[in-house]
């Protein structure tokens, strides 16, 4: 069966954190020319015209999704029986790389990961339902990051040594990040993850991408469990394709950039060779790099074009 629509269901803009990872999604469908579409469980669609629909959707705001034998669902997390009345192949439970492979790995130590292709950041496993594991991604374009990576220069004019642009929810390291600034006199300004579709301090992809280019540094740090099970989040992609250093305290992140980021597992110190890093004379050189790598690998462009290629091999639908 071809697909007709893409469909983006749950979690509008800014309601939820994957809020973000939607509408990746639903502007690279639409970057791609597919007619896509986001809907929630609020909204009326009886005169919608579902039929041969690929969804995406997350098991927390699915309860009012459409089920039809004809549509194709990739599922953040399938909930025992919520989908029971579709045939089994019509459903792809959506999971992260890392995280829920280790995950996995360890309720099935005889599980096995195929890679989608011979870039290894997408893998498939078969059990009640293909699991399919993705990384997330940066919101802008290839083109996009190109821009960034001509602009370079003017792109590192723009930081600001004393302040510190926080995009984001607050959670433990970025309360040691506040208290860092604080002992520096570096002022420390949030903005970002209200969770709140009308909150004034929501940053559209644009403003986002200009509070990182003026931040004196940009880091992507992250809790210990997010540690522990080496999950990537797409912070440290978007920082990256803006135009910044790569910082982290996750090991598993730079490996993935083969050991090419600034990485401590001690933020204060990740944070001072950050700091040292704007001074190096060849930084530009060394950002240019990674910008290369993530707009070849780690767009949701990139994203799509696996999902496409696993559609096309392993299910009965064609898009």
């Amino acid at each position: 069966m071809d697909i007709n629509n893409i469909i983006i269901w749950g979690h509008k803009l800014h309601s939820h954190t994957h809020s973000y990872i939607h509408n990746a999604f639903f502007i690279a469908f639409k970057k791609l020319g597919y007619d896509t579409h986001w809907f929630d469980d609020n909204d009326d669609v009886s005169n919608f015209d579902f039929s041969n629909s690929l969804f995406v959707t997350e098991h927390q705001v699915d309860n009012k999704i459409p089920k039809r034998k004809d549509c194709l669902y990739f599922v953040h997390f399938v909930d025992p029986g919520k989908y029971d009345e579709l045939p089994n192949e019509n459903i792809i439970e959506l999971k992260c790389v890392n995280r829920d492979m280790i995950s996995d790995q360890n309720k099935n130590p005889n599980i096995v990961f195929t890679p989608i292709n011979d870039n290894k950041f997408e893998f498939f496993s078969k059990g009640k339902h293909y699991q399919y594991y993705t990384m997330w991604g940066t919101d802008i374009f290839p083109e996009d990051i190109q821009r960034n990576i001509d602009n370079l220069p003017e792109i590192s004019k723009k930081i600001n040594p004393s302040i510190f642009n926080f995009v984001g929810h607050m959670t433990e390291p970025w309360v040691i990040v506040y208290r860092a600034c604080q002992s520096i006199n570096m002022q420390f300004i949030k903005s970002g993850a209200t969770f709140n579709s009308n909150h004034p301090n929501n940053k559209s992809t644009d403003e986002n991408m200009n509070q990182i280019q003026t931040s004196s540094i940009s880091p992507a740090f992250q809790q210990d469990f997010q540690l522990e099970s080496k999950y990537i989040p797409c912070r440290i992609f978007k920082n990256i394709s803006y135009g910044r250093m790569g910082i982290t305290n996750n090991p598993g992140v730079n490996e993935l950039f083969e050991n090419r980021l600034i990485y401590n597992d001690n933020i204060i110190e990740c944070m001072n060779r950050g700091f040292e890093f704007e001074k190096n004379p060849n930084k530009l050189t060394i950002i240019k790099d990674l910008m290369e790598y993530v707009r070849d690998n780690h767009t949701y462009i990139q994203r799509i074009e696996s999902m496409k290629m696993f559609i096309n091999k392993y299910t009965n639908f064609k898009i």
